[in-house]
């Protein structure tokens, strides 16, 4: 499954090279540091910061047309706003931590052929 639209993230960045490998640098160097505070947060147990980090991400995938994964950091952020159950909330994010391994692969192989 391809999580990234590249000529939605090619639209984005006005079709200039050089601001779509930027675009796509930062988004590689910035998403794994989110990522990292969503799971410590998760391993806390903090509901707020479970909530703050899930809801800081989800923007970022509209970005690269990945509205899939931006629902579920949406359900993520409501659920943890809920105090649903830790563990229900930890079993969620790992199966989005392997999808976001996928999309962090992909917009790796995109940026070779940029």
């Amino acid at each position: 499954m391809n999580h990234i639209d590249i000529d939605l993230i090619n639209q984005n960045m006005f079709e200039d090279p050089a601001l779509i490998r930027q675009f796509v640098a930062t988004y590689l160097i910035q998403t794994p540091v989110d990522l990292g505070n969503l799971h410590h947060a998760l391993l806390e147990g903090d509901f707020q910061k479970i909530g703050d980090a899930a809801h800081h991400i989800k923007p970022t995938m509209d970005y690269i047309g990945a509205f899939h994964l931006r629902e579920k950091f949406e359900e993520l952020e409501t659920y943890a706003r809920n105090q649903y159950s830790l563990e229900g909330l930890r079993a969620k994010f790992e199966v989005l931590a392997i999808e976001m391994k996928e999309l962090l692969f992909e917009l790796e192989q995109y940026e070779k052929t940029i």
